[in-house]
C-alpha cells in the first residue's frame, strides 16, 4: 500500500533516535523508561513550532532482556522488559505518539538472540533437540571468526554438549541461523505481530549479518589500529543470501500501509551499504550510510562522499543521513573545535536537516550533547570492560538526557544507570530554549522549515560548487520553489561568485537577518562569513 512518492512520511519526516535507558526515568529506578518517552512527546511534537518537531521516534530495544548487552540480547521478542515498564505502557506510547502524529519505529534485533531465550536454552539441552539446528553448532572451533564485544574467537563451548555455538557480538548472543525455515517463519510471525500492534517500522540491527558462509570459512586478517576491525569481513556477513530475507521481511511489511525498514549496514562501503535497498526498490526502504557518520570535517571529504552515495543508490532508492547514533561517538564531540564546537555543530545540523534525505537525529544532539567521561569503575558496555584502556566502549554516548540544571539534569530524582555528563547545569534543554540565538532553537528553526519546504523536503540537489575546499554549496528545487544552501567548514572568511545566484532573500541564517535582500552580480564577490550557514531563495 503505497502512497504518492512525495507523500510518505520517512521521506519527508525527521526522525529521532531514543535510547530509552537515558531519555527520561519515572519510576525512580535511575534508568529511562517508556512511561518517562510518553512524558516528553509534546517536547518532541505538540504540533507547534515551541516543539522540537520531529515526526518518527526509533526506540532502541525494550524487550524482555537480562541486559547483558543493554537490550541487544533478548529473551523474549513478544513483550516489554520490566525495567521500561509492561505491554499497557507500549501500546499508551504508540496511542499518544500517534495522536501527536509521531510515528514509532523498533528496534528489529533477529541475527541472535540471548543465550537466556526459550528457543535457545532449547536448543542447547541435547545435539537431537528439536531446537538445535535454531543456531549456528559446530563440533569444534571451524574458523577465525571473532567476537566483537569479546575481543576473541566467535566461537564459545557448551559444556552440556561438547560443541561449539556462534556468538559474534558476546558469548550470551548466540547466532540464529537464517538457514531453518521455522526460525525464518518464528521471526516473520514476531513482525507482524508488532506491526498489528501499531509500530510504523523497524530499525534493522546489523541486518547485513544474518546469512554466513555455509562452509565457514576463514575471513582474511588485515592491519588495523582497532582490535574490532582486525578481519575483512567476508564469510561473517554480507552473503548475497541476506538479500533474499530482506525482500521477505520487505513483503511483509508492504502488506501494511505506510510501514518502513531502515538497515543497519555497518560497513564503510557506500556501495555495500546501497545495495540493501535492492534492484528494484525491493528490499529495505532506508539503508545507513555509515561512511557519511564515520566522515572528518572537511567540505570536500562531505561532498565527495554524499556524491558517490547519490550516484550509487539504485533508481528510486531513497537516501538518508546521520552523524550520532548509540554506537557512535557523538558528533558534537568528534568535530570539537574549542570556541568553535558549537558554530560546527550548527553547520552539520544544517546539513543534515538540507541535504535531499532522510535525517536522523540522536537524543540529544539538538543541545550539543558531547561525549560523557566515563571512569573505568563506571563502565557498562561489555565492550568497555573487555576492551579497557584501549577502548573505552559505547557508555560516552549514551549518558542521561539534560533536561534542566536541577539534580541529575532532570533525567532521575535518583542515582543514575551512567553518570550525567558534567556540564548539564550549563547545557540542557530548559535552558537553551530560554536563549534565542542557542543550539535547539536553530535546530528547531531548521526542522519546521524543512516541514514547511517540498524543496527541502523531497526536492532535487544540484551542487553548485563541484570541488569545494572551504564550503557546500547546493541548490534544492521543488516545482516553482528553490532554497540555495550555503555551508563555510572554515574559521575563515570564504569567497563565492556571486553571479550564480542574482537578487535573494535570505530565509535563514547564522549571521544575517530572515527576510534581508541581498543582489549578488559578477561584480559582486559573496564574502562568507567563517562557519557560516545560510539559507536563501531566489526573488
Amino acid at each position: 500500500m503505497i502512497k504518492d512518492d512525495t507523500d510518505l512520511w520517512w521521506k519527508r519526516g525527521v526522525i529521532y533516535q531514543i535510547y530509552p535507558r537515558s531519555f527520561m526515568d519515572t519510576n525512580h529506578d535511575g534508568i529511562g523508561d517508556l512511561k518517562g518517552i510518553i512524558s516528553k512527546l509534546d517536547y518532541l511534537n505538540d504540533g507547534t513550532t515551541n516543539s522540537l518537531g520531529v515526526d518518527a521516534i526509533w526506540v532502541s530495544p525494550i524487550y524482555k532482556s537480562p541486559m547483558k548487552d543493554f537490550g541487544y540480547d533478548i529473551s523474549d521478542y513478544r513483550d516489554i522488559d520490566p525495567i521500561f515498564g509492561d505491554m499497557a505502557d507500549f501500546k499508551m506510547l504508540i496511542k499518544e505518539a500517534h495522536k501527536r502524529n509521531i510515528r514509532v519505529i523498533m528496534d528489529l534485533v533477529v541475527n541472535h538472540t540471548s543465550d537466556k531465550h526459550p528457543w535457545f536454552m532449547e536448543s542447547k539441552k541435547s545435539k537431537d533437540n528439536p531446537k538445535r539446528d535454531w543456531y549456528i553448532w559446530h563440533g569444534r572451533r571451524p574458523n577465525n571468526w571473532v567476537a566483537v564485544f569479546e575481543l576473541r574467537n566467535a566461537w564459545w563451548h557448551d559444556k552440556d554438549t561438547g560443541e561449539y555455538y556462534l556468538g559474534t557480538f558476546t558469548k550470551h548472543q548466540p547466532e540464529l541461523n537464517w538457514r531453518n525455515s521455522e526460525v525464518k517463519k518464528a521471526i516473520f510471525n514476531m513482525i507482524e505481530y508488532w506491526l498489528d500492534l501499531g509500530v510504523d517500522g523497524f530499525r534493522m540491527d546489523v541486518i547485513n549479518y544474518l546469512i554466513k558462509d555455509d562452509l565457514l570459512r576463514n575471513n582474511p586478517w588485515k592491519l588495523s589500529f582497532n582490535p574490532i576491525d582486525v578481519q575483512e569481513h567476508i564469510y561473517d556477513r554480507n552473503r548475497p543470501e541476506t538479500h533474499d530475507i530482506c525482500k521477505e521481511i520487505r513483503k511483509i511489511t508492504d502488506k501494511y500501509e505506510d510501514r518502513m525498514l531502515v538497515g543497519e549496514i555497518y560497513t564503510n562501503s557506500v556501495k555495500e551499504a546501497v545495495a540493501y535497498h535492492g534492484t528494484g526498490n525491493d528490499e529495505l526502504h532506508l539503508a545507513f550510510n555509515f561512511s557519511f557518520l564515520f566522515q572528518n570535517w572537511s567540505a570536500r571529504g562531505f561532498y565527495q562522499n554524499i556524491k558517490e552515495y547519490y550516484n550509487s543508490l539504485p533508481k528510486d532508492a531513497w537516501p538518508n543521513f546521520t552523524l550520532s547514533n548509540h554506537d557512535q561517538p557523538r558528533h558534537h564531540y568528534r568535530y570539537r573545535a574549542g570556541k568553535n564546537t558549537d558554530a560546527r555543530a550548527r553547520v552539520a545540523a544544517a546539513m543534515l536537516m538540507t541535504l535531499r534525505g532522510t535525517p536522523f537525529i540522536y537524543y540529544g544532539e539538538e543541545i550539543g550533547m558531547t561525549n560523557g567521561k566515563i571512569i573505568r569503575k563506571a563502565i557498562q558496555d561489555p565492550l568497555g570492560k573487555r576492551g579497557w584502556p584501549f577502548i573505552k566502549g559505547r557508555d560516552a554516548e549514551r549518558t542521561p538526557m539534560q533536561w534542566d540544571d536541577t539534580l541529575n539534569a532532570g533525567f532521575s530524582d535518583t542515582s543514575t544507570w551512567l553518570p550525567v555528563n558534567q556540564d548539564y547545569r550549563e547545557k540542557n534543554v530548559a535552558n537553551q530554549l530560554k536563549q534565542e540565538g542557542s543550539l535547539i532553537n536553530f535546530y528547531k528553526r531548521l526542522i519546521w522549515l524543512r516541514k514547511g519546504s517540498n524543496a527541502l523536503s523531497v526536492g532535487s540537489i544540484e551542487f553548485l560548487e563541484k570541488a569545494p575546499e572551504q564550503v557546500l554549496f547546493y541548490w534544492r528545487k521543488y516545482e516553482h520553489e528553490q532554497v540555495i544552501v550555503i555551508l563555510n567548514f572554515s574559521d575563515q572568511h570564504q569567497i563565492l561568485d556571486g553571479s550564480l545566484i542574482g537578487r535573494v532573500q535570505i530565509i535563514l541564517g547564522t549571521h544575517r537577518w530572515s527576510g534581508e535582500e541581498i543582489t549578488l552580480t559578477a561584480a559582486n564577490k559573496f564574502k562568507i562569513y567563517p562557519y557560516e550557514v545560510l539559507l536563501i531563495n531566489p526573488a
